[in-house]
Order: C-alpha cells, then structure tokens, then sequence
C-alpha cells in the first residue's frame, strides 16, 4: 500500500478576504509548487504526510491522497464507523456499505435519521467495495494485518474510503476550516501504514500517535437504563441500590472499580442543573451519597452538548443552539421531545458546561460521569474550525470541566476525540432486550439499537481497549425476562468480559440466584486477570 497521488481542491483568497472561485490540483504524489501555494509530500514504508507553505492568502476545501492497493477477493477490511454507535467489524473487501440509501426521505427528514452518523457529509454508494471509515482501518490476508491510521485527528477528521475495484484507498483528511495565510504552513495529512499480527500494527501505531490510556482498571456495577429507561426516581435507585449492595457484598472486586450509575430520567435533557423534584425531592447527592455509603462510585448520565425542545434550555436560551446557514437549529435526533446541538464555541454555553459539571460533582458527589450524544460538538464546522477540532475542543472542555480526578466514559462520540482524555469509552450501540430488534428496525441507520451489531463492533474495536481508553460493551443480562436466548445473554457476557474493560448491567442484581452471581464473579475475574496481564 503506497500513495500514488494527491488531490487538492482551494479557492484563492482576494484581499477583501472574499473568496475566488475553486481551483484543483490533481498529480502524482510528491513536492509541488505554485506561486500560490508549494506542497511537501514525504513517505516511506511506514506512513506519509501532507504540507502546504502558503505563499498567498487560500482556502483548501479538499486533500485527498490516493493510495494504491491491490485487493483480494478473500480480504477482510475493518473501516473504523464515524461515531460510538456506528457499526464497525471485519467484512469483505467487496462488501457493501448502504447507508441510508433507499430509506424515504420524509421518514429521514422527520425521525433526523441522519443525525447521529455521518450521512450528512459523506458519500455512500451500493457499488461492491465502495466503502468507508474514519481516523483508522485495517486490511487483513492470511492473517497479515495492513493497518492505515491517522496521526493527528485533533487537527480535522481523517475519512479513509476503499474502492475495492479500482484497487485504491482514498485518505480525506479534513482541511482547516479558515483561511490560510501568506506564510502559514500547515499539516494537511499524516498517516501511519502497519503491517505485522494485529497486536503489532495497534501497538506501533498508537505508539506513534503518541496515546496512552488513562486507566487500565476495568469498572464494574450497575446502570438503571435498561431496567427503567426513563422512568426512575429515588425510591426505584434506592431500592435497586440496595439490591446491588446485596449482590457485591458477596463479590470479591478488587482489582476493578465499582460504580452505581444513574441513567436519564433525571431531569429534562437540556436542564443539567434542574433536576426533577417530583421524583427526586432529595435530590440527586441523595442518591450518590447512598451509593457511597454503600461503597460504590457515584455515576451520573449527562448529554451536555445537546437540549429536547421542551427543556427550559431550549425555551429560555435559544442563543445557544447551533444554527445552520439558514439560521435553523441543528436537530441532533428525534428522542424524547427531539433535540437540538448547542453551540460548543459560544462562551455562556461552556460557563454552562462547567456549571454543569461542577455541580454533578462537587455539589452532588458524583464520582463518574457518563457523557452521551456527544457528536453533536461537531455536526458542522463553525467558529474557524473544521468538525475534528470542535470535537476535540468539546472533549478537553469536558476534561477540563470535570478535573483529573473524575471518572468520564464517553458514549456517541468520534472515538479518536476521546483517545487518552476520557477513562472509558462506548465502542458499540446500544444493545436491546432483544437480539437484532424488528425487521423493518434493521432497514435504519448503522447507529441503530442492536444487540448482534453491539458484539460485532465490540469484537471490531477490541484492539482498542487498554491502549486508547477501557471499551465499555454496554450492558450483559443475566435476568431472563429479556427477548435474548441463553446463547445471546452468553455471548454478550463473553464479548463483554474478553474484549471489554466495563462489565455493567442493568438487572434487578438483588433478584439474582446462585448461578447467576457465580457467573457474574467469574465473568469479573476474567476481565480482571485479563487487563492485569
């Protein structure tokens, strides 16, 4: 795998600062100069680089570089999925990758299909091996790993498309979403090319990237979503806190950490510091306060990027929504009462964020904190920064909100944004009391509800787990008034427990038999053992 060729895509800038019309750059790989701009390309066996020297003021709209590859018929290409939830797994180098292509356009309109991935910007195609993934992928024959990553996600998003039958591979690496003055130099593309067993390519790749994790002490415990979903109160946590309590005073932990988390239900989404008092009238330090007592760290679910339209947030602070060209709010989903991005770069929002934050922890005690529907920091580019840059500014403002000390697992978020900033990090979407949901469920988005593809993307994204942050697998079932065979609740417990570093559920735990508590303690040791080694 070499570059061959490099695409480059500008708009002259006049001294009015307005800009000229578009002009392309189309050669073989290699130095080029222009009296406009002179571009250093450098590469060798184990990676390449993009640098642009502005010798006038310019835009750069596009850098793609073209790779040559010659793909086999019995090749097995893993394409890193845009978000937490995308789907993500090893499949054929001539496989297909649908997208949204074909769903009715009044359906993505009104539901926000294309919200939460990468639809919006893009290109998806039905033509075998046309396919596409971002900041990392490997190519994998006869047990030989090629892995492409990128270098630098925190200067733009990587997008890394294969075209199986043209033999290439096509790296977009997101440019600078301002002008580039005279005399600026930038990095417009860096990228690693592995090649050895899987353990060796992550290994020296990430090496290169420069990440460690900050943790590698796997979490255990219990989170109310997928016993309550929305509907919880004190009396619901309390007494599930209690048949935690019950179920872990038996458990030897040591070696993990231990987390009673709160899901949402809390409060209006939008609302961080308005917790409901008709269901908590003591408040949520009530229930960390209790959860301390009984040796547990506190957990609490926020999504602090995003507000449902019937939050006072959305009511009373409609400067903080991020608009599009047209002045419209940027909807971000349709759950609850559908819900909007706010504006990561508008400075009441991040005093906000840090209120919010300070107040979870501080006031209220909480020890961990689950952040969620976070790509919505980066739906557009906006304030002089491209998606990459917003997304990595919102993660460091959440760091930086949070302090050291705090536990942060990031859920629905660009992974590399999150690579040795937060402890632990969802790599799959949400699974369900069933196995693959409905039939016509299946036809959505690949962010979409799914046991079967949380596995895939948990087994997908493994090799990431120790080295950028803990993989967090989402829940395993023991309890068995879910739609899940034994075999299903089997495997999402084996998935959990081999490749993950969070081994959380959402069952009644005070409710559990014998057997159900011996194989919850041994699915612990193994994790345990596992991330000692």
């Amino acid at each position: 795998m070499k570059p061959v060729s490099l695409h480059i895509t500008y708009r002259p800038v006049h001294p009015d600062r307005s800009s000229g019309s578009s002009r392309v750059v189309d050669l073989p790989f290699g130095p080029v100069a222009t009296p406009v701009f002179s571009l250093g390309c450098e590469m060798d066996a184990t990676g390449f680089s993009v640098r642009l020297e502005a010798h006038a003021p310019l835009a750069v709209q596009s850098c793609k570089v073209v790779l040559e590859h010659a793909f086999d018929r019995s090749e097995m290409v893993l394409l890193n999925g845009y978000q937490s939830w995308t789907d993500t797994s090893e499949r054929p180098a001539f496989s297909i990758m649908r997208g949204l292509i074909g769903s009715p356009r009044l359906s993505v309109a009104n539901w926000s299909l294309d919200a939460s991935g990468d639809y919006r910007f893009a290109d998806y195609s039905l033509e075998p091996g046309t396919r596409h993934g971002w900041t990392y992928a490997t190519f994998e024959l006869d047990g030989v790993f090629t892995l492409l990553g990128s270098l630098d996600e925190r200067s733009g998003f990587t997008l890394v498309a294969t075209e199986a039958r043209r033999n290439r591979v096509i790296v977009s690496h997101e440019p600078p979403a301002r002008i580039i003055d005279a005399g600026e130099t930038v990095q417009l593309c860096s990228c690693a090319i592995e090649r050895g067993t899987q353990r060796e390519v992550y290994d020296r790749w990430l090496a290169r990237y420069g990440v460690t994790a900050r943790t590698t002490v796997p979490l255990c415990g219990y989170t109310s979503w997928y016993r309550h979903y929305g509907d919880i109160d004190e009396t619901k946590l309390l007494d599930d806190l209690a048949g935690a309590a019950d179920a872990f005073a038996g458990f030897d932990t040591t070696g993990s950490s231990k987390v009673f988390q709160v899901d949402d239900g809390w409060c209006p989404v939008g609302d961080w510091d308005a917790p409901r008092t008709d269901r908590f009238p003591n408040g949520p330090a009530a229930i960390a306060r209790a959860a301390r007592d009984a040796g547990f760290i506190p957990g609490l679910w926020m999504s602090p990027f995003v507000c449902e339209r019937k939050s006072r947030t959305f009511a009373e602070h409609r400067d903080w929504l991020l608009t599009d060209e047209h002045g419209r709010p940027v909807s971000t989903g349709s759950h609850w009462s559908r819900h909007f991005a706010l504006d990561t770069r508008n400075p009441q929002v991040r005093d906000a964020v840090h209120e919010w934050v300070g107040t979870a922890m501080r006031d209220w005690g909480f020890g961990l904190l689950k952040l969620d529907f976070l790509y919505a920091a980066c739906m557009l580019p906006h304030d002089g920064m491209n998606r990459g840059e917003l997304m990595a500014d919102a993660v460091e403002l959440l760091r930086e909100a949070a302090g050291e000390d705090c536990l942060l697992l990031g859920c629905g978020v660009p992974l590399a944004s999150t690579f040795g900033i937060f402890d632990y990090c969802r790599v799959g979407c949400d699974v369900g009391l069933g196995w693959n949901d409905k039939p016509h469920m299946r036809l959505l988005h690949r962010e979409r509800v799914s046991s079967r593809n949380s596995v895939h993307s948990t087994i997908g994204r493994s090799p990431l787990d120790g080295r950028t942050f803990g993989c967090d697998p989402d829940v395993v079932f023991l309890r068995d008034d879910v739609r899940l065979t034994a075999e299903q609740r089997g495997i999402l417990l084996h998935a959990a427990k081999e490749l993950g570093s969070v081994l959380l559920t959402s069952d009644d735990m005070g409710r559990w038999d014998e057997g159900q508590r011996t194989a919850y303690q041994q699915a612990l040791d193994d994790m345990i053992s596992r991330r000692a080694r």
